[in-house]
């Protein structure tokens, strides 16, 4: 391979399923935070901070008022109750969690790639992250959680993609392909905002059309057939061109 490569895989919906659990844990923190029960928010490919955005812009004007005044503690304080929710959930995650069609394969295969560097992109917040993949049989294994990229960064999920970006370059001293495996719209604008190779997996939400419609480089139903995508990241090790959006 003529560079580094770091596949960035997203969690929900591109791993694994995770059932209500996450939810929960969302509404419950709010509850604590705000004494409240959120408002109803669409969080398909959302990072855990925007999801605290949402739930307190989406308040009547007066609440809403109240938690803006509050400024970055309120969402501090989100982050943190998030993170505090997550203990304990071990037993509800294993009675719901689903590892989607080809993850385990496609995971093994790329960790024999040499020049390939597997990391977690996610809107979770690390405790999240590491219960459902730990639950998963997902960790300890080919991802190094220490250098995940996690749902507390504020600011666009591209955030996170530039920030992967940025740790690999630091990590190998010289420029690195991205590939973003997602399931979400989301994912692929954000993968072609940070200038990564986006790869739509439609096992989540999003239908492959609504991934085609995104612009992702690469779609599939799923990954149940994982050389595919061993292909297109060893394609982005060989081609410095293979990069997207505004780098």
């Amino acid at each position: 391979m003529g560079r580094p490569v770091g596949v960035c895989w997203d969690i929900d919906g591109t791993l694994l399923r995770g059932g209500r659990v996450g939810g929960d844990v969302l509404r419950d923190a709010f509850l604590a935070v705000a004494g409240r029960e959120p408002p109803h928010v669409p969080m398909g490919g959302m990072t855990d901070h925007l999801v605290a955005e949402a739930f307190r812009d989406g308040l009547p004007p007066d609440e809403a008022e109240a938690l803006l005044a509050r400024g970055t503690d309120y969402t501090d304080a989100m982050i943190a109750a998030i993170g505090a929710q997550w203990h304990g959930r071990d037993a509800a995650l294993a009675g719901t969690l689903t590892v989607l069609p080809g993850v385990r394969e496609a995971v093994r295969l790329l960790a024999a790639e040499p020049g390939v560097d597997q990391i977690v992109l996610t809107g979770n917040v690390r405790a999240g992250a590491e219960l459902k993949l730990t639950v998963a049989g997902l960790h300890p294994g080919a991802f190094d959680l220490d250098d995940g990229v996690y749902g507390h960064v504020p600011g666009p999920r591209a955030a996170l993609v530039h920030e992967a970006r940025a740790a690999l370059e630091r990590r190998h001293g010289r420029a690195v392909g991205l590939v973003v495996v997602g399931d979400t719209p989301r994912d692929v604008e954000a993968a072609h905002a940070a200038g990564a190779v986006a790869v739509g997996v439609a096992t989540g939400a999003a239908t492959l059309d609504d991934l085609v419609a995104a612009g992702a480089d690469h779609v599939t139903a799923d990954l149940s057939d994982p050389a595919a995508l061993v292909a297109v990241v060893r394609a982005a090790g060989e081609d410095p061109g293979a990069t997207r959006g505004d780098g």
